[in-house]
């Protein structure tokens, strides 16, 4: 994931992030895997932007998630996401596309773990 925000930094220097701004992880992969994982990194921003070789700028379709808050270390992400599955399944719903994380406090906000802010969503009908 690291490698995908330093790509879009390092060929995008003048975006222009809006306001608020949303910085998010999808995982394309069906199932959790250790290794070579399938993401997309994207955030959102004000204006037009043409393509790079590896940044491409789209507006993405509003979607309804399940989703929680959680505030500190990415440690408990697993166990946020084994909640988020129990809710949606008791609640009669059913997963609708890949799990995508929203860094609402991140490491590019704050060298604190405790402070971090994230949104695990869970796109559902």
């Amino acid at each position: 994931e690291g490698m995908l925000w330093n790509t879009m930094m390092s060929e995008c220097k003048d975006l222009v992030p809006a306001d608020p701004c949303l910085a998010a992880a999808e995982f394309l992969d069906p199932e959790y895997k250790e290794e070579n994982v399938e993401i997309i990194a994207w955030m959102t921003v004000s204006g037009s932007y043409n393509d790079t070789e590896h940044v491409k700028f789209k507006t993405l379709p509003e979607v309804k998630v399940a989703s929680c808050i959680i505030k500190g270390s990415y440690d408990q992400l697993g166990e946020a996401y084994a909640t988020v599955a129990s809710w949606i399944k008791a609640n009669g719903y059913k997963m609708n596309g890949p799990m995508f994380n929203i860094y609402h406090v991140s490491p590019a906000q704050t060298q604190n773990p405790d402070e971090y802010v994230t949104e695990a969503c869970f796109p559902i009908e």
